[in-house]
């Protein structure tokens, strides 16, 4: 079974002290006072930019045992485990961009697992996603921080298809 495995990461931010679990679920009336710093001027929100999505590029499954393809957010490399052949193309890990108050230090936290699918109805599974940063990090001076993510992608029996599915990164002020 051929599959493409591009997986777009559409991400979703969510400050520390959101109004609203999430965006979906704000009423659209914000609070009057804004959090503010220790000097007393508006905290300036975090926002994140995705520069490069995550591709896992063309693979094929080569009998029904299925297999792992996984990038490494360090390097870029993929790796590829199981009965799974690489097709060719370029594979890449993803690439983001936190902007926000200068020198602060935030967290980056990606989910555990994400179910992915294909239009034909077929899944596989994204999991174990990292970056390429320590737990805790600061904005620099300009108030921006760039990072890379990279995770496994599992694919089990005979699936194929082109998988999407959306990556909920977060980020928080510490």
């Amino acid at each position: 079974m051929l599959f493409g495995a591009l997986l777009t990461a559409c991400l979703a931010f969510l400050p520390a002290e959101s109004y609203a679990q999430c965006r979906l679920c704000a009423t659209g009336s914000e609070p009057s006072n804004p959090s503010s710093t220790a000097s007393g001027r508006p905290e300036i929100p975090l926002q994140i930019e995705i520069t490069t999505d995550l591709d896992f590029s063309r693979l094929a499954v080569l009998n029904g045992n299925g297999g792992v393809v996984s990038i490494d957010p360090q390097s870029g490399v993929r790796h590829i485990s199981g009965s799974i052949a690489n097709l060719g193309g370029m594979a890449l890990h993803g690439e983001g961009r936190l902007t926000g108050e200068p020198g602060r230090s935030v967290r980056i936290y990606l989910p555990e697992r994400i179910q992915l699918s294909a239009s034909n109805g077929s899944t596989a599974e994204l999991e174990r996603l990292e970056t390429n940063l320590p737990p805790l990090v600061r904005l620099d001076q300009t108030g921006q921080l760039t990072f890379a993510f990279g995770g496994q992608l599992r694919v089990r029996g005979d699936s194929s298809g082109r998988f999407r599915g959306r990556i909920a990164i977060t980020a928080d002020y510490e």
